[in-house]
């Protein structure tokens, strides 16, 4: 067999080409997009861009118009199919990205390359519809850089330009933009909402809960890290086991899955705060693409641009597409002494027909055995502590309408929304009133800046009774077989054999260090840079200025900011030339020119090297072949990609013995 050798003559052709370059740059600034695109999409760009790059040369090889008509005719109909319209975010990023890597395979001149690499600077911004986070900055600017390095190459003609060079002066641009960056980022007026409304698609939300649970829905989003919000408390800082972020309330139970069901209609109830339980604090939210907000039971004083629901939940009046702010306040401890409304106990009674026999049948027994409601919850929790059910993220299937059944009387082993959806079930069969409340519980301390981070990885449920002179009174079942994981966290609540996520298994010692300091970083990040909102704006400004500033005053800043950089960088690019900065080789030209000059033969301004070698040539014949000779060396040093120390210092020889 025959080994492959790399050939360092073709690697320098192949990144010289132009077409290298832009591939490079449409695979820089498409690879963050490529995990939220369809596997047939990203499998299909892969191959366009890999079949550009074997037709450098040949150019005949390059696919026909005829099927970059079809492919970009399926590729429509199949976006269109996938997400259900073409100019969503993610839909309009993949269709976006899939002409892009067509019009690839038309591209053989430099008008086309810069169009693309035009475009290229667009899907950067693209990128910032989905993430806006420190390492995607980072990203975004490197893949800037290649861009500019890729217009170089473009316009680079017959005489290549050293890959140093590029990325020296490339660098330099990008560096000289920043202080631009900066004043418009400060000054430039800010509105309330986005720019533009993208119409809605198929997706779920990023936080990753829905509104709806079934039995694995939970335990799977616990395998993610992501930021779901931070807290920050302006009272105390609550006991770990009362931190319950409240966001949905699920009503109807069809056997297996519970949903919110229909609207419940009931007037907002009244409830009580047990004296000094109360906690005031700010949340701010990662973007999740519906309206539903979290608060610790029970929401008490909100904004007035909040909507607050009769089960006790909060509603943005518009999707939340952004990071999102708000102040509340809330009663960790209270109770109710309204009646339950008629809709609400019936729908909290609602038992699905033909569904999980066993599990009613014991509920029906209960009732009959127990004179209070009280007694009733006691002992279903006292089963779950001492009848052998344990705690797990990798419960068995429990398939069909009979899952709770399957839970409660076979396996035994279940993560929250297991004991959340059997507990309930069993209090309406004996004839209590529940309901199941999806959100988050608990959160990580970071002791850096006590700012509370609540990660997917706390998402909970738990379900709430309607009990006589107290309202609707939360029960936690998970607190009875797993009290750690309310006391403390999920993974003191595993066993020991239980496999953890990674982010579990690599949060400790040092690493636990650096996280706590990259929490603090990126809370600040998003607080002020991504969180730069029209109100923080007005407010950093008129601290900094010390007095009310006006739309007006804003846009003159920003004029006078651009005005005075772009003087200080004029001054920097256009300064004179320094002659003790002369590279070597074009000092050593000079000495060359004015030996010349000695003798009446003077270099022109417009003249270039071998124009004037040959003028010189003419009135110095006898000196002829050293005229050109010295400069046949000094063009192939000064202009070419590669030479040697002996072609200079024979240059260096030539040029002193020229007499």
């Amino acid at each position: 067999m025959h080994s492959i050798k790399f050939n360092p003559y073709l690697w320098r052709q192949l990144i010289q080409a132009p077409v290298f370059w832009v591939v490079i740059s449409l695979s820089l600034v498409m690879s963050p997009h490529l995990s939220r695109f369809p596997i047939w999409t990203t499998l299909l760009i892969v191959i366009l861009f890999l079949w550009r790059l074997i037709a450098i040369k040949k150019t005949a090889r390059l696919a026909p118009k005829w099927l970059i008509f079809i492919i970009g005719l399926a590729s429509f109909i199949g976006v269109f199919l996938q997400f259900g319209t073409v100019f969503g975010q993610t839909a309009g990023s993949t269709i976006l990205s899939i002409l892009l890597a067509l019009k690839l395979h038309e591209s053989l001149s430099r008008r086309d390359y810069m169009f693309l690499i035009c475009l290229s600077f667009f899907i950067i911004v693209t990128n910032f519809l989905f993430s806006q986070s420190i390492p995607t900055i980072i990203f975004m600017l490197f893949s800037v850089l290649i861009l500019i390095i890729s217009m170089l190459t473009i316009n680079q003609d017959s005489a290549p330009i050293n890959f140093t060079f590029k990325l020296k002066f490339s660098t330099k641009l990008l560096l000289q933009s920043l202080p631009l960056m900066i004043i418009l980022f400060v000054f430039f007026p800010r509105i309330s909402g986005p720019l533009w409304q993208l119409p809605n698609e198929k997706r779920s939300a990023k936080t990753g809960l829905s509104d709806s649970m079934s039995p694995g829905n939970i335990s799977e989003l616990i395998q993610s890290n992501e930021m779901a919000f931070r807290v920050k408390f302006d009272t105390a800082i609550p006991a770990q086991n009362t931190l319950y972020w409240r966001a949905l309330v699920l009503w109807y139970f069809d056997g297996n899955t519970w949903e919110k069901g229909n609207t419940n209609p009931s007037p907002i109830s009244h409830f009580y705060t047990i004296k000094n339980t109360t906690a005031r604090y700010t949340i701010t939210m990662q973007p999740h693409y519906k309206n539903w907000l979290y608060a610790l039971d029970l929401p008490s004083t909100i904004p007035n641009n909040i909507i607050y629901t009769n089960n006790f939940t909060l509603r943005s009046q518009q999707t939340i597409t952004g990071l999102y702010q708000y102040t509340i306040s809330s009663s960790l401890q209270y109770y109710s002494t309204d009646s339950i409304t008629p809709w609400e106990k019936s729908a909290g009674l609602k038992i699905p027909l033909n569904t999980n026999p066993e599990t009613i049948k014991l509920g029906k027994k209960l009732a009959q055995q127990y004179n209070s409601n009280e007694e009733i919850i006691n002992h279903v929790l006292q089963n779950f502590t001492h009848q052998n059910f344990y705690y797990t993220l990798k419960p068995p299937l429990t398939l069909g309408f009979n899952a709770v059944d399957q839970f409660l009387f076979q396996t035994k082993r279940g993560f929250c929304e297991h004991y959340a959806s059997s507990f309930a079930l069993l209090m309406r069969a004996a004839g209590i009133p529940a309901r199941v409340v999806l959100g988050f519980q608990g959160g990580a301390i970071n002791p850096l800046n006590n700012v509370l981070a609540v990660r997917n990885s706390n998402a909970h449920a738990w379900t709430e009774v309607w009990l006589k002179d107290k309202g609707w009174v939360r029960i936690d079942p998970t607190a009875a077989v797993a009290p750690e994981r309310v006391e403390q966290n999920l993974n003191e609540a595993l066993d020991s054999n239980e496999t953890r996520p990674f982010h579990m298994q690599i949060n400790t010692g040092l690493i636990k260090d650096i996280l706590l300091y990259w929490d603090v970083i990126d809370n600040q990040w998003m607080q002020w840079i991504v969180g730069y909102n029209n109100k923080l704006q007005q407010q950093f400004l008129e601290k900094l200025f010390n007095k009310k500033i006006a739309l007006s005053d804003k846009i003159l800043f920003m004029v006078l900011g651009v005005i005075a950089i772009a003087l200080i960088l004029a001054l920097f690019i256009f300064k004179p030339y320094r002659k003790n900065k002369q590279e070597p080789i074009t000092k050593l030209y000079r000495k060359f020119c004015k030996k010349l000059a000695a003798k009446g033969v003077i270099r022109l301004a417009h003249e270039g090297p071998m124009d004037y070698a040959k003028k010189a040539a003419r009135e110095l014949p006898a000196f002829k072949d050293s005229i050109f000779l010295i400069s046949r060396l000094y063009i192939k040093i000064r202009y070419e990609t590669s030479h040697t120390d002996k072609q200079f210092n024979q240059l260096k020889y030539h040029i002193k013995n020229f007499k």
